[in-house]
């Protein structure tokens, strides 16, 4: 059975209850545990995982790293023992989790200022990791590339000024057009499809975790904008992150 995925629809959840259904040794020494529902994210989307702890009364298990399998199931890796069976109580990390999520929203923030802006690209793939954040598009960069960093730190300076209370919305992937700039065909089905609304108006198809408020993100940075083989690749940086 698929796990319940209670970050997709909680902007700030960082602690529940939950029950655990399998507890898996695995060859490396650590311990695979499967819950029936979770609020730590799964790696994906560019996202790193979350880490962090899971009690069952007096035990601990450590929780290392997140994975989520093509049937929809969340494996929780690390060490430590859990009952199966047992009710336990979740604990993210909540500094890693606001790391990940502002790094993160801050890709979105790019596309908003790219949308805003004018600019001819359609989205590609993104990394949001602190050694390593940017945000690929197909298209060359139009004239001056100092110019066209310079445009877009401006713009999400700007959209972050703002601020805007997002906003979570599930719905069929056919549907999401009516919101979204652009809709990628390899959406997974391994869980809900929704969309985040930021400024109420900018929709992005995504699983990931995101800031309530825009303006949560803090000050963003274009640190590099290079273009090759019409690929564009907009490099950032989170002030306190990066």
């Amino acid at each position: 059975m698929a796990t319940e995925l209670l970050y997709l629809d909680d902007f700030d959840v960082l602690t529940a209850p939950a029950a655990v259904t399998a507890v898996t040794a695995l060859d490396d020494g650590r311990m695979d545990v499967e819950l029936d529902r979770t609020c730590f994210y799964p790696r994906g989307g560019g996202q790193d995982w979350d880490t962090g702890i899971i009690r069952a009364g007096d035990s601990v298990f450590t929780v290392e790293e997140v994975r989520l399998d093509e049937h929809g199931v969340v494996h929780h890796l690390g060490r430590g023992t859990v009952p199966e069976g047992a009710g336990v109580v979740l604990e993210v990390d909540a500094h890693r989790r606001a790391v990940n999520t502002r790094l993160h929203s801050a890709g979105h923030i790019v596309d908003l200022a790219v949308e805003r802006l004018g600019l001819p690209w359609v989205p590609g793939k993104g990394a949001h990791y602190p050694h390593m954040s940017f945000v690929e598009y197909n298209g060359e960069v139009p004239g001056d590339a100092e110019q066209t960093r310079r445009q877009i730190e401006a713009e999400v300076a700007q959209v972050i000024g703002e601020g805007s209370t997002n906003e979570i919305r599930f719905m069929p992937v056919a549907e999401m057009a009516e919101y979204c700039r652009h809709v990628p065909e390899n959406i997974p089905t391994n869980k809900p499809a929704r969309i985040v609304l930021y400024n109420r108006t900018f929709g992005v198809p995504c699983g990931g975790t995101h800031v309530r408020d825009v303006a949560d993100v803090g000050t963003l940075s274009i640190t590099k904008i290079k273009s090759k083989k019409g690929v564009t690749k907009v490099s950032y940086a989170v002030d306190g992150v990066n």
